[in-house]
């Protein structure tokens, strides 16, 4: 391209581009905002002395950083808060958001007012996310009420590159977190009727005609399409969507607002043509632009909040004003201007999920889709092809869909690796067949049925009808395609150096010049595989053995990582609820070191906070074996375990007292339980000592101190270990006088959740061991706690929240 021809970049792409990447930035660059700022204002005295054009980028770039730095450092102050965490108050406030209404329970988010530990209320401006597991009282958006809750602080659990929770809600202005069984006792005071009452009184309208209308199967789906409420999906649905490749879809974004505005621009265009005078003077176009906007802003309010409806709206806002100013097209324009508003108004957002994996995909489309298009039209020219007038038009048509989901799907794949660990090789299959049901159809006609629960109720069964149709069949062919062998894999987490050069492959793609192609195409594949290479020699290479604690929360999961790569993972976490915490927790934490296999399972005693995580790693890892003390839980989960390792072909090993193995260097010996066992299960826990190097570290699960005196009394000094993790999370129940004496651990390793309403670990508990002369580090304080032993006998611990 003549060098006349390029377009120019404007400053809005800098400032937008340093704002994103400062916001990007803050959290591992904490307190840089002055430095950057001072970059800032050196390159703009230089542009401005010494009219140096190329120090203009670079001072609107550090500019805006700078702002970016700071915004996201100020927004996480929560100081309010910090007086009343931890501690039960009386609460007032006004419900700011639509309650949520899940399966399991409903969550409401609650702007406080005041609150009362004593006498007096006292004033407190923050809000707080409440979890009720039973609501009794018809609770919407403005109802004020006053409840005594046990208000906590959000944490998150510790563990390195975990998804950070509390930011994602303190970018709400969330800075406290509750749970209570049942609403019971709370004095509720009604909302005041407003715009926002209308709005969702139309939304519970349109969600009791979905129900009505619809198969109870298709009702979370469709209520996801339409009303951008996604609490309904069971993980079973969004989990074969996922491995379909088409989830995106049920988050409403462009496709939803594309549809409304069309919708609108042609009812308001045919409308407004009615007029002659209108016709005449030639403003009918842009009277029609205008006023569709009114509908697009009406439908992002009844949908909801959400990154990709604002992202959507607000592209649509700067599409039309565009268009009514008749500026040249330019889409990377509003989608910056989009990009940067919206980090402006909630700073932080470029680190959510949603918004990275929105302007990614919009972005493929921008950049990617016309080049696709264009080289199609040259190859349809060179073979005579007529086909925006001929009898081939509609391939043309098939090409142009085609290539915008082909784009939007190769923009978001790295992230969707690095966030979800999972890639969906069927999603070029699946999407084509998938998105005419539930876009065209369903989206079509369920936003007319929405419509018309406002001003036309009888037309709302014949079109829910067709959206009931369109979400059983394409709900039907998404779990046919999931369920075919390879239709998804799971991915081990790529690193920021690997991100980068995968969206270098995608961005060489972009380039005309075809040298510069194929180099960048080349390096990029060549660094790629020498990292893959890197981290594989690393993984199986003869080295040192590696234990981490991980922070489950209350219970226990310990990572062993031997010499030469091998992988036994000891118990498995378990929480109340329905959050599963081997997928939410300790997967992603293999995945980040690299590990797709587990070679072992091994299960201490059947209690939930020790196995409630294992189904998942049964599944996802393919271990060969679990090792357990042979005692069976109670309940459906211990079922849905042993489902798990049926179905995977996974051996229960119930290991004798005195077995051990020799693993990369490392000797594994079972030390517990004996063939008579004891009362209780704590007692009967699977007890492993491993040793290397000539160290020894003791993995005792829930033993108390009748257990620990049976293990006292068989192995005697050979107890003695360097690493001990402390037994039963501290209680004080469990670590006596003899069992310490016969430890004598130099490090003891405490796995516990924070706050737990069991008060683990108990202080006599920590002051015991530290009077032995043990270093003490715990999760629920220090994070995950890392372990490393070498081949010298030399002992290393570091964990993510110490220095």
């Amino acid at each position: 391209m003549p060098r006349s021809a390029r377009r120019p970049i404007t400053p809005l792409y800098w400032l937008a581009a340093g704002l994103l990447v400062g916001q990007l930035l803050a959290p591992l660059c904490p307190g840089t905002a002055p430095r950057v700022a001072a970059l800032a204002i050196a390159a703009l005295t230089l542009a401005a002395h010494r009219r140096t054009v190329a120090a203009w980028p670079i001072a609107l770039l550090a500019l805006s950083a700078a702002v970016g730095l700071w915004q996201v450092g100020a927004a996480r102050d929560d100081g309010e808060a910090m007086r009343v965490a931890g501690s039960r108050a009386w609460v007032r406030g006004t419900i700011v958001e639509p309650p949520q209404r899940q399966p399991h329970a409903t969550r409401m988010v609650v702007a406080l007012q005041t609150a009362r530990r004593g006498a007096e209320w006292q004033p407190l401006p923050v809000c707080v996310s409440i979890t009720l597991r039973r609501v009794e009282q018809p609770w919407r958006r403005g109802d004020a009420l006053e409840a005594l809750l046990p208000l906590r602080r959000p944490r998150n659990f510790g563990n390195p590159d975990e998804y950070d929770y509390e930011a994602f809600l303190a970018r709400r202005g969330i800075a406290l977190t509750a749970f209570a069984a049942d609403d019971r006792g709370w004095t509720r005071l009604p909302a005041a009727r407003d715009a926002w009452t209308w709005l969702d009184d139309w939304r519970a309208a349109t969600a009791a005609a979905l129900a009505a209308h619809l198969d109870p199967a298709a009702v979370p789906i469709a209520a996801a399409l339409l009303l951008g409420d996604m609490a309904g999906l069971d993980d079973a649905v969004r989990e074969r969507f996922a491995r379909a490749g088409v989830s995106h879809v049920l988050s409403i974004s462009g496709l939803h607002i594309g549809l409304v505005a069309a919708a609108a621009f042609a009812a308001l265009r045919w409308l407004l043509a009615r007029s002659e005078r209108l016709l005449l003077r030639g403003v009918v176009p842009h009277l029609a632009t205008a006023a569709s906007l009114l509908p697009v802003v009406l439908y992002g309010a009844l949908a909801g909040d959400n990154v990709a409806t604002r992202r959507a709206e607000a592209m649509g806002v700067l599409v039309a004003a565009a268009l009514l100013l008749e500026r040249p097209r330019d889409w990377l324009a509003p989608l910056a201007a989009a990009a940067a508003g919206i980090a402006l108004c909630t700073p932080g957002a470029p680190r959510d999920i949603g918004f990275q994996l929105s302007f990614a995909a919009v972005l493929g489309i921008v950049l990617g889709a016309p080049r696709l298009i264009a080289g199609f039209d040259a190859w349809a020219e060179a073979h005579l092809l007529r086909l925006r007038d001929g009898r081939w038009g509609w391939l043309r048509w098939v090409v142009v869909s085609q290539a915008v989901g082909a784009c939007a799907v190769l923009a978001t794949t790295p992230l969707i690796a690095w966030h979800f660990n999972q890639m969906s090789l069927i999603a070029p299959l699946a999407n084509p067949l998938v998105l005419p049901l539930l876009g065209g159809l369903t989206i079509g006609a369920g936003l007319l049925g929405t419509l018309a629960v406002a001003i036309a109720p009888p037309a709302v069964a014949p079109l829910f009808a067709v959206v009931d149709l369109a979400v059983r069949a394409a709900d039907r062919l998404t779990a046919w395609l999931a369920a075919w062998p390879l239709a998804s894999v799971r991915v081990v987490t790529p690193s920021l150096l690997e991100l980068a050069l995968l969206y270098g492959l995608l961005g060489a793609c972009l380039l005309r010049d075809s040298a510069w192609r194929r180099r960048t195409v080349l390096g990029c594949a060549l660094a790629l595989t020498v990292d893959a290479g890197a981290w594989a020699l690393a993984r199986t290479a003869p080295g040192a053995l590696r234990l981490t604690f991980v922070s489950v929360g209350q219970g226990d999961c310990t990572l062993v990582e031997f010499p030469a790569g091998h992988v036994l993972v000891v118990d498995g976490g378990g929480l109340g609820g329905h959050f599963d915490v081997g997928a939410r927790v300790v997967a992603p934490q293999l995945w980040r070191r690299k590990i797709a296999h587990v070679d072992w399972l091994a299960l201490t005693h059947p209690d939930f906070d020790h196995y409630g995580g294992l189904a998942f790693l049964t599944e996802t890892f393919a271990p060969r074996a679990l090792w357990w003390n042979g005692s069976a839980g109670r309940g459906p989960s211990f079922a849905s375990l042993h489902r798990a390792l049926a179905a995977g072909g996974v051996a229960l090993v119930e290991p004798p007292a005195g077995a051990a193995w020799s693993i990369d260097g490392v000797t594994l010996r079972v030390l517990h339980p004996p063939a008579e066992r004891l009362p209780g299960d704590n007692d009967d826990s699977l007890v492993l000592q491993l040793r290397y190097g000539g160290r020894a570290v003791l993995l005792p699960g829930d033993l108390e101190a009748a257990g620990e005196a049976a293990l006292v009394q068989r192995w005697g000094a050979t107890l003695a270990s360097d690493v001990v993790k402390v037994p039963h999370h501290g209680s004080r129940t469990s670590s006596s006088a003899p069992w310490l004496r016969a430890v004598a651990p130099r490090l003891a390793v405490i796995s516990a959740g924070a706050d737990n309403r069991f008060g683990f670990p108990h202080p006599e508990v920590e002051r015991a061991y530290a009077r032995a002369g043990a270093e003490i580090w715990r999760t629920d304080r220090d994070g995950a706690v890392s372990v490393t032993l070498s081949a010298d006998g030399v002992i290393a611990v570091a964990a993510a929240r110490r220095g």
